[in-house]
Formats: C-alpha cells, sequence, structure tokens
C-alpha cells in the first residue's frame, strides 16, 4: 500500500540519511522508498512502481519499467542476475537477457537515481512511497557493507584502467556507453559529453553521493549547466542561457525555466568492476582533450 513521504517521515521510522530509490517522474512528483525497509533483504521489488533491483556489491539499484515475477538468482562476472517467471536470466544491471526464451530482450529503465532520504523530502515531500505502517510489518535489514565471494573474484579480473571500486556514472544509448569516474571530493559538478549524437550533461552531488544524467536540449534550446557554488542544496545547479536553477532530479527550481523538466537519460551510479563486466567495450570519460 502506498502512502506520501511527509506522511511516512512523520513516523520516524525511516533514518534521515537512508539511502533510496527514487523514480523522478510521474504522478506525485514521482517517488522513493528505503532500500533497507524494501530491498536489501530480497533484493528484488515488483511493483506498479516499477521493478527494482538491488545490488550491493556493485553498489547499484537497477530500476526498470513495471514487470512481476522476477527474484534474485545469482552472480555472472561479478554483477547480479534475476530471473523471470519464464526461467529467463536477466542481468540487474544492464537489464539485458542473457539466456532463456526472451534472450536478447531489454528491460526498459524508468528515470531514478539513489539519494539520501531527508534531501529527497526536501525536494518532493509530496512524493509517493510505501506505507510503513508501524514499523513491524517490513523488518529491515542492514545494507551489506562486504564484497560477497563473486563480487571478489570479479574485482580481481576487472579492467584496470580504474580502481574496481571506482564509483562510476555508467551512461549507454543505442549501442554505445560511457562511464564517469565520480570525484567524491568535489562538491558538485556537471559536465557536458555527446555519445551516439546526443548532447547530454551529467550532474554530481557529493552530498547525498548522487548522479544522474539528462538531455541537454529543452523545448528546442540547447543548454550549458554549471555547478553553482552559491545555489542552495536543492537547486545545486544553473543554465547559463537563462540563469534557472535546476534540482538533481533534473526540474527547473527558480527562473525563467521553473517548473521545466529535463529528459532523463539511461544512467546508472556504480562500481567500476560492474559496468566494465557488463559494457567491457564503454569509453571512460577524460576530462583531458
Amino acid at each position: 500500500p502506498c502512502s506520501y513521504c511527509s506522511t511516512q517521515n512523520a513516523k520516524s521510522l525511516v533514518r534521515a540519511d537512508d539511502r533510496v530509490i527514487a523514480w523522478l517522474r510521474g504522478t506525485h512528483n514521482g517517488g522513493a522508498f528505503p532500500i533497507r525497509y524494501f530491498l536489501a533483504g530480497p533484493r528484488v521489488v515488483n511493483d506498479t512502481y516499477g521493478l527494482f533491483f538491488y545490488d550491493p556489491n556493485g553498489d547499484y539499484v537497477g530500476a526498470y519499467e513495471k514487470n512481476y515475477g522476477f527474484s534474485l538468482f545469482g552472480w555472472r562476472k561479478g554483477v547480479m542476475i534475476v530471473q523471470s517467471e519464464d526461467g529467463t536470466l536477466w542481468s540487474a544491471l544492464s537489464g539485458r537477457a542473457i539466456s532463456g526464451p526472451q534472450a536478447g530482450q531489454q528491460l526498459k529503465r524508468i528515470p531514478s537515481l539513489v539519494t539520501d532520504w531527508n534531501y529527497w523530502l526536501m525536494l518532493h515531500p509530496e512524493s509517493t512511497t510505501y506505507d510503513l505502517f508501524d514499523g513491524q510489518k517490513y523488518p529491515d535489514s542492514p545494507l551489506p557493507r562486504k564484497l560477497n565471494s563473486y563480487a571478489l573474484s570479479a574485482v580481481e579480473q576487472s579492467a584496470k584502467s580504474l580502481d574496481p571500486l571506482q564509483p562510476v556514472l555508467g551512461v549507454a544509448l543505442d549501442g554505445q556507453s560511457v562511464a564517469f569516474p565520480l570525484d567524491v571530493d568535489q562538491p558538485r559538478a556537471s559536465i557536458h559529453f555527446e555519445i551516439a549524437g546526443r548532447r547530454i550533461a551529467m550532474f554530481w552531488y557529493a552530498a547525498t553521493k548522487s548522479s544522474v544524467a539528462f538531455e541537454r536540449e529543452l523545448d528546442g534550446r540547447q543548454l550549458t549547466f554549471y555547478a553553482d557554488k552559491i545555489s542552495p542544496p536543492t537547486a545545486p545547479f544553473k543554465d547559463k542561457e537563462t540563469g534557472t536553477r535546476w534540482s538533481i532530479a533534473g526540474r527547473g527550481i527558480d527562473g525563467p525555466l521553473r517548473g521545466k523538466e529535463l529528459k532523463w537519460v539511461n544512467s546508472i551510479q556504480c562500481r567500476w568492476y560492474a559496468w566494465s563486466a557488463e559494457y567491457p567495450d564503454t569509453q571512460i570519460y577524460d576530462k583531458e582533450p
């Protein structure tokens, strides 16, 4: 059963720093739910809001359009594998079917990012979440801190271009992929790049360890984004063309484009070893020419 983030927050069951998977579009300004309560144990949520896979080793949550009958199956090259009711095996990271009746099919991602509960609550207190009732219905599970044996083996064999545990934002479009090493010491950042003929902006916000990618074009105009040091936490980014401030969820907060939404790009934050295993031909973004 669903509720609102503000309503559930009043119960004081969710910690301010709880990691949540947030979906960015849809009614009620999207929604979010704490990983500790709903994903850390079963690793999979099948729901009308979406299909969610949590892999603590690769440090990501894959969010896809609603589907049912999925469950944890195992690991392949250190990447979590899930199984659908017909026996098809899927990569939790890329959403690709790797074997079985639906081999070669692709799950469709929904706009999403991982952030902290209190930050999402500040952005969208009226957004949707699950009803925690009295706190006893859904037992919470601490987020795993150690890599399992499958991940450790993958780390040893991963591409040495980066530290295997380096956090990256992976972007995949039209058969091309690129990984952005995230500088965790940089408070906020915006990077422009082009992939598959599309101009993209990557946002990074260190306070919540969150990154995401959007198309730069909005209503036929190319926007140039930058991380504005003096902008408030609700809108860390600004565009040079209009001076509008933007949230990490890709929404104009104040300025001429207030209320406008950037188009989300297929992106996921994870560890390098997992991304490189799933996308062995990926490019790595280098800010140097």
